[in-house]
C-alpha cells in the first residue's frame, strides 16, 4: 500500500515567542529542507575535530602565539562570512565549517601559555579563572539571543569582541618555554623581558648564555604530531587514560545538557541556570585539586556522580520524587563541571612542551567525538525507560573512576619539557598516597635562592617561571 505527502498544504506559521529570526525562519528550512540544520550541527562538529587536529600540532611545531593570531581571524572570517550567506547553503556550510576550524584552539593556546610560565602552584587558579571565563560566556550568550531575538545580530555581537585580542599586542606573549625547547634561547629572553616589564621588573639577572647552559638538556624532541603521544609505554598509557576520561565527561555532560533543554520555559533562562553551577563547580575544582591534588579530585567528582546516578535509577520513575530528581541530576552535572577542570587540567601537565597542544587537543577530540552519543543516550529516555540515561551515566562515570585513578599526580611537580621526561613522569609515585607540597614552601621559610641553584629538582620547578615584582 503506497501514501503519498503533500508538504505543507494549507501553509504554516513559526513560533516567534523566543525567536523573531533565524535561518530556518528566514529561509524556509523546513519540510523537503528539515535536513539542513542537522547538517549544520554536523559539519560543525567535523570543522572542530578537523581543525582541533591540525592546529593542535602546529600550537606544537609552530609555536603558541601564531596559532592563536591565526585563530582569530579563521574564527571571525568563517562567521562574518555565514552571516552573510545563509540564503546560499553551500557558502553557508563551508563559511561555518571554516568557522569552527579553529574554535578550540582559540581557548586552548592562551591556557597552555598561561601555565608554561607560571609556577606550579599557581595552575590551578589559573585553569579556575579561565573557567569562570568560559563559564561567564556561557550566562551571558542566552541573555544576548534573549535580547536581540535575531540570529544575525546575536552572532555578530558575540563574534565582535574577539576580533579586540588582535589589539593588545603588548599582552600577546609567545611561550619562553616552548621557545627555549625549540633551541631559541634569544627569542626566549625577550618573551621574558616583556613579562617583566609588565610586571614591573626593570632588569632580569638572566642572559641568553646563562639561559642556554641551564636549558642545554631540555632541547625538543621531533615530533609526529598524535602518533607521538603513543611512542612509549608511559605516554600512551596516559593519552588512552585521558581520552577515556574526556569521553566519559563529554558523553555524560552534553547527556545532561540535552535533558535539560527539554524542561518547560524559557529555553534562554534554562540554559543560564545550568550554567551558573559550573561557577562553584570550577571553585571548589581548583581548591580541592590544588589541597588533595588532581587525581584525588578527578577521581572522587566521577566517584560522586556514579553513586548520584545510581540513587536516580532508583528514583527518576517515581513522580513523587521528582524534586530529588532534579536536585540529583543538577549535583551529577557539578561533580561533572569539576571533572572537566581537573582533567583539562592534567591534560596540560602531564603532556612534554614538544606535545602540550597536541595532547590537550587529543582530548577535545574525544570529547567532542564522543559527545555525539548524547542525543542517543537522551533518545533510550525519551523512546523506551527514562532511567536508561542515568544507567548509562552511572556506568560510564564508574569507568572513568578507574581511569582517573591511574593517571599520576601533577600538583607540585614540574612541567615535562621533552618526551624522555615525560616517558618518566609519575613513575616512582605510590597509588595510595596524596601529594604534599615541597618542604621549603610547605614550612613557610624563606628559600635561598643560590641552595636552590645547587639541587637539581629545584632548578627543575625554577626554570623558565615568570618573572615576578615585589608585594
Amino acid at each position: 500500500m503506497c501514501s503519498s505527502i503533500t508538504d505543507c498544504a494549507y501553509g504554516y506559521e513559526y513560533d516567534r515567542t523566543y525567536y523573531d529570526r533565524t535561518p530556518i525562519t528566514e529561509y524556509d528550512w523546513i519540510c523537503d529542507k528539515g535536513f539542513r540544520e542537522t547538517n549544520i550541527f554536523v559539519y560543525t562538529r567535523l570543522g572542530e575535530l578537523v581543525g582541533t587536529v591540525v592546529f593542535g600540532h602546529l600550537g606544537d611545531t609552530l609555536g603558541r602565539l601564531p596559532v592563536f593570531q591565526l585563530s582569530i581571524v579563521i574564527v571571525t572570517v568563517g562567521r562574518l562570512v555565514s552571516m552573510f550567506t545563509a540564503a546560499y547553503y553551500v557558502v553557508f556550510c563551508i563559511a561555518v565549517v571554516v568557522g569552527s576550524l579553529t574554535a578550540n584552539s582559540i581557548f586552548q593556546v592562551p591556557l597552555i601559555i598561561a601555565m608554561e610560565i607560571s609556577k606550579s602552584e599557581r595552575r590551578g587558579k589559573i585553569s579556575m579563572v579561565q573557567c569562570i571565563g568560559w563559564t561567564t560566556g556561557l550566562c551571558i550568550l542566552p541573555m544576548v539571543f534573549w535580547a536581540t531575538k535575531d540570529w544575525f545580530w546575536a552572532l555578530l555581537i558575540t563574534v565582535t569582541p574577539i576580533v579586540m585580542f588582535v589589539f593588545v599586542p603588548s599582552y600577546s606573549i609567545e611561550s619562553p618555554r616552548w621557545l627555549a625547547t625549540r633551541g631559541n634561547y634569544r627569542e626566549a629572553l625577550v618573551q621574558l623581558r616583556k613579562i617583566a616589564t609588565i610586571n614591573g621588573i626593570r632588569e632580569l639577572t638572566l642572559d641568553e648564555t646563562v639561559l642556554e647552559k641551564q636549558l642545554a638538556n631540555h632541547r625538543s624532541d621531533t615530533t609526529y604530531g598524535i602518533a607521538s603521544l603513543f611512542i612509549g609505554w608511559r605516554i600512551a598509557k596516559n593519552t588512552i587514560l585521558m581520552i577515556l576520561c574526556w569521553t566519559v565527561c563529554s558523553v555524560t555532560y552534553f547527556t545532561l545538557v540535552l535533558l535539560s533543554s527539554r524542561m518547560d520555559g524559557n529555553p534562554f533562562l534554562n540554559f543560564m541556570y545550568q550554567a551558573l553551577i559550573e561557577v562553584p563547580a570550577a571553585y571548589i575544582g581548583q581548591r580541592t585539586s590544588d589541597r588533595y591534588g588532581r587525581r584525588a579530585t578527578n577521581a572522587l567528582a566521577l566517584c560522586s556522580a556514579a553513586v548520584a546516578c545510581a540513587v536516580l535509577v532508583l528514583i527518576v520513575r517515581d513522580p513523587a520524587s521528582e524534586m530529588a530528581s532534579t536536585i540529583l541530576t543538577t549535583f551529577v552535572k557539578f561533580c561533572i563541571s569539576i571533572t572537566f577542570f581537573a582533567i583539562n587540567l592534567q591534560s596540560i601537565e602531564i603532556y612534554p612542551t614538544c606535545l602540550r597542544q597536541t595532547g590537550l587537543s587529543v582530548g577535545t577530540i574525544a570529547a567532542t567525538t564522543f559527545g555525539i552519543v548524547g542525543p542517543y543516550v537522551v533518545h533510550l529516555g525519551t523512546e523506551y525507560d527514562v532511567r536508561y540515561p542515568f544507567l548509562v551515566m552511572g556506568l560510564s562515570t564508574a569507568v572513568g573512576v578507574l581511569a582517573a585513578l591511574f593517571l599520576p599526580e601533577t600538583l607540585h611537580q614540574s612541567l615535562p619539557n621533552t618526551i624522555e621526561e615525560a616517558q618518566k613522569f609519575g613513575k616512582h609515585q605510590r597509588f595510595w598516597s596524596l601529594p604534599k607540597a615541597p618542604k621549603s614552601r610547605a614550612a613557610g621559610n624563606p628559600t635561598d635562592k643560590r641552595q636552590d641553584m645547587q639541587d637539581p629538582k629545584a632548578e627543575e620547578s625554577i626554570r623558565l617561571t615568570v618573572p615576578e615584582g615585589g608585594d
